[in-house]
């Protein structure tokens, strides 16, 4: 499926590698062994693996701004929003049974509960540090993916390389990175209200990444997961070490 677009070829056009990324996606994403047979036996699996993970990084940095924008063309004006309701608020029997200045009285609360509660219905940044933040994305999404991508692979290595001590770490994160693949659905933030649950992506993640684990070792299914189960287990028991320390450091604070 993949070898036409191998890099020995002398030019590649634009959609060419459009295409090659999204039968790279494709196969991760749907478990395919031939997608991760071919980025194991890349010439160089972790170079080809860190341009996968940077390149999923980057779409959704770039979904994001998109999605920013869309927001911000298509969002009703929060001020008609907010008529609408103080409005029909207004057109109710307990409000016309109000003298004026109950009436003032209740307008000012409303007032004071919208400027509270109204940056909740902003999904488009509206403040210069929120922009910045927006762009920086660019930088730290892709970062982000690949420190994960290489801490799981490290983990799941050590764990892993028992059962075939002719894999390197590199050779392993070639495979793993198209275990990356269901990040991408966080790009449907392009589209306005799109989202996608958390836990449907990292349990899509752990599937593909117990497949590649699998194939990198040739390894059986039970043996994978307990691979890949690894860094999860590890990632928990750091966390709890992490609040169990910062819960002593206030109580021996407290102490003193």
């Amino acid at each position: 499926m993949l070898q036409r677009f191998e890099l020995s070829h002398a030019v590649r056009s634009i959609p060419e590698r459009i295409l090659y990324f999204a039968e790279l996606w494709t196969g991760g994403m749907f478990l395919q062994d031939e997608a991760y047979v071919y980025m194991r036996e890349r010439l160089n699996p972790f170079a080809s693996g860190l341009l996968f993970v940077t390149l999923v990084g980057v779409v959704i940095a770039v979904a994001d701004i998109a999605g920013a924008f869309v927001n911000y063309f298509t969002a009703p004006s929060l001020d008609a929003v907010r008529n609408i309701i103080l409005t029909h608020l207004q057109a109710m029997p307990f409000y016309e049974s109000m003298g004026p200045l109950s009436q003032r009285a209740f307008e000012a609360s409303f007032n004071r509960m919208w400027a509270l509660f109204e940056p909740m219905f902003i999904r488009y940044p509206n403040t210069q540090t929120q922009v910045t933040q927006l762009l920086f994305g660019l930088i730290f999404t892709p970062l982000g993916l690949v420190f994960s991508w290489l801490y799981f692979g490290a983990l799941a290595h050590w764990m892993a390389r028992k059962w075939n001590r002719e894999i390197s770490w590199g050779e392993m994160l070639g495979p793993l990175a198209l275990a990356m693949a269901p990040q991408l659905l966080n790009a449907l933030k392009l589209f306005p209200a799109g989202s996608v649950i958390f836990w449907v992506v990292y349990l899509w993640f752990f599937a593909c990444a117990t497949n590649a684990i699998r194939v990198t070792y040739r390894t059986t299914l039970a043996n994978a997961f307990r691979a890949a189960f690894f860094p999860v287990l590890a990632s928990f028991v750091l966390v709890a070490l992490l609040i169990v320390g910062v819960l002593l450091w206030f109580v021996m604070r407290g102490g003193q």
